[in-house]
């Protein structure tokens, strides 16, 4: 892939992904939750049997019907766009690849350099991580509202930890765009 075109998969992918987001924010969540209510992926910490207990009864069987056949698929969309948004951002960031094997790369590199190299090729996997939970977690979202008012506590404790890999893995990301687009602006400055 060239630069070009990553450039283009990033900012078509971040657009979309803010189109998504607005249209999730302003329009399908507040249509449908009662206010103050937060979605289910929306929590940064886990979420209790009651707190589950009682969107599912907010939302009720329509609600239920909607959230599962229109929120979800819009925030598998959403995955999607950030996910390719993001991870090719970092990528088009970071710049050219070293074109070295790995052993050359060990000849010509100290061992610091090494290690920030090692430490860098992690982070650019981050935003495709946190997309990769994501989309598990609206499966599981998707099952979960699929059993109605019965909820199934392990499927429960499968989001949560779900979740938690998700907004780990976008923490993550977020520091790799930070770190990749302050080095690019160093590089240009120069």
């Amino acid at each position: 892939m060239t630069r070009r075109t990553t450039a283009l998969i990033a900012k078509a992918g971040l657009a979309s992904a803010a189109l998504l987001l607005a249209l999730l924010w302003l329009v399908l969540y507040p249509a449908l939750l009662p206010e103050g209510m937060l979605p289910f992926d929306a929590r940064f910490t886990s979420m209790t049997f009651d707190q589950l207990r009682n969107i599912m009864l907010a939302l009720g069987a329509d609600g239920r019907s909607l959230y599962q056949f229109v929120l979800v698929p819009v925030d598998m969309a959403l995955v999607l766009a950030y996910g390719a948004g993001i991870g090719c951002a970092i990528v088009w960031l970071r710049g050219e690849p070293d074109r070295m094997t790995i052993a050359e790369m060990r000849r010509r590199q100290s061992a610091g350099k090494r290690v920030r190299s090692a430490v860098g090729s992690v982070l650019l996997v981050a935003p495709f991580l946190a997309a990769a939970f994501d989309a598990w977690e609206n499966v599981l979202i998707f099952r979960l509202l699929g059993q109605g008012e019965g909820v199934s506590i392990r499927l429960m404790e499968e989001l949560n930890r779900t979740s938690g890999y998700k907004w780990a893995f976008l923490a993550l990301a977020g520091v790799a765009f930070v770190v990749q687009l302050l080095g690019y602006l160093s590089r240009r400055g120069r």
